[in-house]
């Protein structure tokens, strides 16, 4: 628990545990300078900790620029992370008109506490988790879900399976959305459930990403930190490609230095800076020819 004095109690106590973790700092400072990025992101953190205050929260400790968070429970967790997001797309930066976002994971379960700071599994869990997010997102793990009331799960949708150092087995990722999405909407008005139940599985190394009507609809892939899904491949570019859901289809649109590779029935295909259809399954090569992309190869399939 937290007590009023928000000091993090007791060896071993189960909290959810959240990364703020302020998106684009390098290119902020580029843009506006050493100094004045610096002092910018300290004031914003000290603005996102008020925030997890005013829910219970503890803010443990800023490492870089994000804060790590503690909270007596899931729910206060996903409030704060929400009130985060919403205080940021207020917020603009004089004589730049730029916007400050954040990307947030959260994880619940056991941890360690020792001289204020704490520690363990579900600390390393919840870094992974926001290493998944993109700017404006919160992803959060299974264990959170479930602690979470019905109607903040409704928020809530599975996105990607993915493996976490030390464990066995993959763990489920939801992503928090709080605004209905306008492309589901307009699939409900103008489609059938055919289309609604199309689900494209992406397969990258340890990580599985699932596309639909349902979850997410859209996916950046390269090796920028902003992607979806960050693929360190030598010639893929920051912002590569995108795979995006559309009426029932899935369209990779190739925006690329080196082009995208795409095998299907025995036969492959470049594009670059151009679009394409996704067709049952086959395999994806980031930059280069899937043959020789074995390492950093996307594996999808269309049910």
């Amino acid at each position: 628990m937290i007590d009023s004095t928000n000091k993090v109690q007791e060896h071993g106590e189960e909290l959810t545990v959240l990364f703020a973790d302020i998106a684009g700092s390098t290119h902020l400072y580029e843009l506006m300078g050493d100094e004045f990025a610096k002092e910018l992101i300290s004031k914003t953190l000290e603005q996102l900790s008020d925030i997890v205050t005013s829910l219970d929260g503890k803010t443990i400790k800023t490492i870089g620029d994000e804060i790590m968070c503690g909270f007596p429970t899931a729910n206060q967790a996903v409030l704060a992370a929400r009130q985060m997001h919403e205080y940021l797309a207020e917020k603009t930066i004089p004589a730049h008109n730029y916007n400050l976002s954040v990307r947030v994971g959260a994880h619940y379960g056991p941890i360690i506490n020792s001289n204020g700071d704490i520690f363990g599994d579900t600390v390393n869990v919840s870094a992974r988790v926001t290493s998944l997010a993109c700017a404006g997102k919160t992803m959060i793990t299974w264990s959170t879900y479930k602690q979470l009331l019905p109607v903040l799960q409704e928020n809530c949708r599975l996105i990607m399976q993915t493996k976490v150092k030390g464990k066995d087995q993959p763990i489920d990722i939801y992503d928090v959305v709080w605004e209905q999405d306008d492309e589901l909407t307009s699939i409900h008005g103008h489609s059938g459930l055919n289309a609604l139940s199309n689900v494209l599985t992406l397969q990258y190394q340890d990580t599985t990403v699932k596309i639909s009507a349902k979850s997410i609809t859209s996916v950046l892939i390269g090796r920028g930190p902003n992607c979806d899904l960050i693929v360190p491949a030598p010639l893929a570019s920051r912002e590569h490609c995108r795979i995006t859901y559309n009426l029932g289809k899935f369209v990779l649109d190739d925006h690329s230095t080196n082009g995208t590779y795409l095998y299907h029935d025995n036969n492959e295909l470049f594009i670059q800076h151009e679009k394409t259809p996704l067709l049952n399954s086959g395999f994806i090569g980031i930059g280069e020819s899937t043959s020789r992309n074995r390492d950093f190869l996307l594996n999808y399939s269309i049910e």
